[in-house]
């Protein structure tokens, strides 16, 4: 990564996304009650809640998935066996107090559930990798996931 203005970081490769940081969003960060639904990601947009960047970071995990599961009870299942799923599931229940939880149904095409871009992919299939794409420090997922930084698209 490299700073190239203030508070905004970029990758210096061909990579299309940034973490920035911003003002703290506080109570709206968070979504009300006891969960946190996941919504299938499919745009490039700018993400700045805790739903909205955790339902993009579990839409990795299923691309990974989704291409050889047999129904989306099979994806899902396979989801939530997932090592990094996990991790992301019990950081977010120990630090927001939210359980993750998916959609009851799908019923389109299951290689279209979620589109990431190329460039920003997890060919060994690993969280981490995904993460210091986005930031370089010790605690990625806790960097990419706190309040007041955002997940911000763009094309080099």
């Amino acid at each position: 990564m490299k700073k190239i203005r203030n508070n905004v970081f970029e990758t210096n490769s061909s990579s299309t996304h940034a973490l920035t940081t911003t003002n703290n969003l506080g109570k709206d960060y968070v979504p009300f009650g006891n969960t946190l639904k996941i919504r299938f990601f499919n745009e490039e947009e700018t993400l700045t809640t805790l739903a909205d960047k955790v339902s993009y970071l579990v839409s990795h995990i299923i691309s990974w998935y989704k291409w050889d599961a047999a129904s989306y009870d099979d994806l899902i299942e396979q989801v939530k066996e997932n090592s990094d799923f996990r991790r992301i599931e019990y950081y977010v229940r120990e630090r927001y107090g939210k359980q993750i939880v998916f959609p009851e149904k799908y019923d389109g095409d299951l290689e279209e559930i979620v589109e990431i871009n190329h460039q920003l992919q997890s060919w060994e299939h690993n969280l981490d990798e995904v993460l210091r794409d986005m930031i370089n420090e010790r605690d990625l997922l806790d960097e990419v996931l706190s309040d007041g930084k955002m997940i911000v698209f763009g094309r080099d």
